[in-house]
C-alpha cells in the first residue's frame, strides 16, 4: 500500500505540470521513457545498462541502448565506461562510446552528485565525429513526497574548430520513490536549450521523463560480494 501511495504521489507531480501547461502536447514537448538496470557482478563491479524511448506523439521517435562496466572505487567514487547506440525514424543513427566519473557526497540529509562524462559521437553516413563533455551536478533532499532533486547538465563540444563550444544545456527537477525492493521510480521535468555559436537560444523543449532504476543482485555464491572484514 505504501508503494502505491508513492506512485500516486509521483504521478500527481507529473499531473500538476500537465495541467499548468496548456501546450503540453506541442511538438517541443517530448515524453521520455527510460529504464536503468544495474547488474552487480561483485561488491565493486557491476554492469550498468539502460533502454530509452522518446516521442513527441507527432512522429518524432528516438531509441537508445547503452551498456557499460562500472567500478566502485569507494561508496562515493565510481568509474564507468561503455557504449551507446541511438537510432530512430527521424534521427541519425549514432554510436557513442562514453566514459564516466561519478562523485557523491552528503551533508546531513542533503546529497550532492557530480558526474563528468566524456563522449565520442560517430554518426551513420557521416565521416565527421564529435568529442563531447557533459557535466551533471545535482542536489537531492528527502521529503514527504519522495526524494526531490535539482540539477543541470551543460553539453560542450571539445573538437569544434573554434574551440570548445556550449551546444546545449539541461535543467532537471524530479521526484524519486522506492516502489519495490531494489526498484525506484523517478519522474522528471527537463528543460533543454540548444545554442548556436553566438549563444542565443536556438531551440527550447520540455521533456517529461519517466525513469525506472532497478538493481539486480544475483545469488551470492562466492566471496566477490563480501566486504573485507578489517577486524581480521
Amino acid at each position: 500500500m505504501t508503494s502505491i501511495k508513492k506512485v500516486i504521489t509521483s504521478l500527481s507531480f507529473l499531473l500538476v505540470f500537465i495541467m499548468t501547461d496548456n501546450k503540453v502536447m506541442a511538438q517541443d514537448h517530448v515524453l521520455w521513457l527510460h529504464y536503468f538496470n544495474s547488474y552487480k557482478l561483485s561488491y565493486r563491479l557491476s554492469v550498468d545498462s539502460d533502454i530509452g524511448y522518446r516521442s513527441d506523439l507527432f512522429g518524432f521517435e528516438r531509441w537508445q541502448y547503452r551498456s557499460g562496466l562500472r567500478y566502485d572505487l569507494s561508496n562515493n567514487l565510481h568509474f564507468r565506461a561503455g557504449l551507446l547506440y541511438l537510432h530512430g525514424p527521424t534521427v541519425v543513427g549514432e554510436i557513442r562510446p562514453y566514459q564516466d566519473i561519478i562523485l557523491r557526497n552528503r551533508i546531513n540529509r542533503i546529497s550532492f552528485t557530480n558526474r563528468v562524462r566524456l563522449e565520442q559521437q560517430f554518426f551513420e553516413g557521416n565521416s565527421n565525429h564529435n568529442i563531447r563533455l557533459r557535466y551533471n551536478p545535482s542536489v537531492s533532499v528527502p521529503t514527504i513526497f519522495g526524494v526531490i532533486s535539482l540539477g543541470v547538465e551543460p553539453f560542450i563540444n571539445l573538437n569544434d574548430p573554434n574551440g570548445p563550444q556550449l551546444t546545449s544545456n539541461r535543467t532537471l527537477i524530479g521526484v524519486k520513490n522506492n516502489v519495490y525492493k531494489n526498484t525506484f521510480l523517478t519522474l522528471q521535468l527537463i528543460n533543454e536549450r540548444s545554442f548556436p555559436r553566438n549563444e542565443e537560444i536556438l531551440n527550447e523543449s520540455w521533456l517529461i521523463r519517466v525513469k525506472i532504476d532497478h538493481t539486480i543482485k544475483p545469488l551470492k555464491v562466492n566471496k566477490l560480494f563480501e566486504r573485507k572484514n578489517k577486524g581480521k
